[in-house]
């Protein structure tokens, strides 16, 4: 044996040794596995969640505080721009940064220079986002052309709204002196800001029952946000950063909302706070339970950034994005120029957001005191 030879060729070497190359490469040779960070200390994640969800909770507190110190049209104006706002940071928020953390793919484009995920997502962005302000434009534009066509024919469109406004103002009238309580409309999305009921001292009944629902449908979703923050923090400072600031551009405008809801629900001003307080208590347990089982498991955390991208994508796009279309109409029957005033401040309230969420997660990996 020791004196056997074997007539290998260059070229036959160089193929065998191909083929080698690629038996070693397959997949079934490869461990796939979630690269390892360190986690945050802990004295930052509670710190920080805990300031920022402190935070979080007073919003109610400076919604009343701006509420006493503007006017009617200036509060509007805040409330739109806010409300766009709360919509591109949640969406973002969620496309950004809590489904790339769901899936384990934020690790892949964070701190590297390709950043293939984030360009594809903000395509989905900016498709979503754009044919809302083409749907929005349209619509102006036909309102627009209505409204020049009514002129040349000789009729007049505020004439047309009036009507419409007596139709409105009579169709309210009978059903007040009806007999039997109307039924209290509330939208299923607790995120409503709009208050679409009148109240009475002989219906307190069914006025607490709306109460209750309020309160205990912020309280949930606080508890949810809470448990997204918490586990965001354990994951990494950014990722808490990120999505609190998420949820803070969203409270803001939805505290306010809920604060009116429960006044116009026969409630005092003190009694509104009070029971707004105790809702957002829930935020903290929520918080408490996100840090802590966020370090039992890795994936919990996954499941919990999945649970709170659909949530934020939801209310995002299903309730405060038709609020958006809603007060751009309403501002559209007033004239097109008030219309197109709204249209505007929700769209410098999208790119705000959107802008804000991409930029952390396209930079903040190059932060380096983020993560330790």
């Amino acid at each position: 044996m020791s004196g056997l030879t074997l007539n290998i060729s260059a070229s036959d070497l160089k193929q065998l040794c191909l083929e080698q190359l690629e038996n070693i490469t397959d997949d079934e040779f490869i461990v796939h596995h979630r690269p390892h960070h360190e986690r945050p200390k802990p004295i930052f994640v509670w710190t920080l969640g805990l300031s920022l969800v402190t935070f979080i909770n007073l919003s109610a507190v400076v919604g009343i505080l701006a509420m006493r110190m503007m006017n009617k049209r200036c509060y509007d104006r805040i409330l739109t721009f806010f409300v766009a706002l709360g919509v591109g940071s949640l969406s973002g928020s969620a496309i950004f940064h809590l489904i790339p953390q769901a899936f384990g793919l934020a690790s892949e484009f964070k701190g590297t220079v390709d950043h293939t995920y984030l360009k594809v997502a903000s395509f989905v962005m900016f498709g979503v986002y754009t044919f809302f302000l083409a749907d929005r434009l349209l619509n102006m534009y036909g309102v627009y052309r209505e409204k020049e066509k009514s002129v040349s024919n000789g009729r007049f469109y505020q004439a047309t709204l009036n009507d419409e406004s007596r139709t409105e103002e009579s169709v309210e009238t009978t059903i007040s002196d009806s007999p039997d309580p109307p039924p209290l409309h509330k939208s299923s999305c607790i995120h409503d800001h709009q208050v679409l009921y009148r109240v009475t001292k002989d219906r307190a009944s069914a006025i607490a029952t709306v109460a209750w629902m309020v309160v205990f449908g912020d309280g949930l979703h606080n508890f949810i946000d809470g448990v997204s923050i918490g586990a965001s923090f354990d994951e990494s400072i950014l990722n808490g950063l990120s999505v609190s600031l998420a949820v803070i551009c969203e409270e803001f405008p939805h505290e306010m909302g809920d604060i009116a809801i429960l006044i116009s629900a026969g409630m005092s001003m003190k009694q509104a706070l009070l029971y707004n307080v105790l809702s957002a208590m829930t935020c903290y347990a929520g918080f408490i339970v996100g840090v802590i089982f966020g370090n039992l498991s890795d994936d919990f955390n996954s499941y919990i950034f999945a649970l709170a991208g659909g949530m934020f994508i939801y209310i995002s796009i299903g309730c405060m994005m038709p609020e958006m279309k809603k007060a751009f109409d309403d501002a559209l029957r007033s004239s097109v120029k008030t219309g197109f005033k709204i249209i505007c401040l929700q769209c410098c309230g999208l790119a705000a957001g959107l802008l804000l969420m991409i930029s952390m997660a396209r930079y903040g990996g190059e932060i380096s005191f983020i993560n330790k």
